[in-house]
C-alpha cells in the first residue's frame, strides 16, 4: 500500500513536527525523567540510541509497505520548546485502516492537556488520510493514559496484551479544532 507523506501539524498550543534524526539531541532531555517509565519499563535512552531509534522511525513505514509509521515531536508552539511526541502505527486490518496510538509529555508538562491537544491534532489529520479506527493500549493504573484516550472518545475493549487493555474508537471525518 502507498502511504501519504507526514505533515507538520499545528493545534491551538502545540505544533506537532515530522521526526527526524536531528530531533534525538532536543528529546533526550525531554524523555530523561525516570517516571516516564514506570508503566512501559525501560530507561531513559542516550543519544546515541535515540539517533539510532529516529532514523529507524524516519523511515516512515516497515520494509514490506504494510505498516505506515508516524511519528511527530510535539512542541509548545510560543516558546518551540518540545515537550514530547505521538506517534501512531498504521495498518490494514480485517479491510479497515487502523491507528496504533502512543503519546508521551515530559512531567513537567503533563496535566495541561497536551497529550489530548496533541493526540487529538494527530488523529484528526489521520482521520483526513483515511484512517477510520484508532487504539492505544494502556496499562490498566496508568488513570492519566486513559483519561487521555477517554476524551478522544476511547473505550476500554476486552482485549489486554502484554497486561495493557486496548481501547479503541472509530472516527467522522475530522472537524477545525484549531
Amino acid at each position: 500500500m502507498t502511504w501519504p507523506a507526514i505533515e507538520a501539524i499545528r493545534t491551538e498550543r502545540l505544533y506537532l513536527e515530522p521526526l527526524r534524526v536531528a530531533h534525538a539531541e532536543a528529546m533526550v532531555g525531554v524523555l530523561s525523567a525516570p517516571a516516564l517509565y514506570e508503566f512501559t519499563g525501560g530507561c531513559a535512552p542516550t543519544v546515541a540510541q535515540l539517533r539510532r531509534r529516529y532514523q529507524a522511525q524516519a523511515v516512515g513505514h516497515s520494509g514490506d509497505q504494510r505498516q505506515w509509521w508516524l511519528n511527530w515531536i510535539v512542541a509548545e508552539v510560543d516558546s518551540g520548546r518540545p515537550v514530547g511526541y505521538v506517534q501512531a502505527t498504521v495498518e490494514c486490518v480485517d479491510d479497515v485502516i487502523e491507528a496504533d496510538l502512543a503519546w508521551v509529555i515530559q512531567p513537567g508538562s503533563q496535566r495541561r492537556g497536551f497529550a489530548t491537544e496533541a493526540t487529538r491534532g494527530m488523529t484528526d489529520w489521520l482521520v483526513t488520510v483515511g484512517v477510520e479506527r484508532f487504539a492505544a493500549y494502556i496499562h490498566p493504573t496508568h488513570h492519566a493514559s486513559a483519561s487521555v484516550a477517554r476524551a478522544l472518545g476511547m473505550l476500554p475493549s476486552d482485549v489486554v496484551e502484554d497486561g495493557e487493555i486496548r481501547w479503541e474508537s472509530n472516527r467522522e471525518p475530522a472537524t477545525n479544532r484549531v
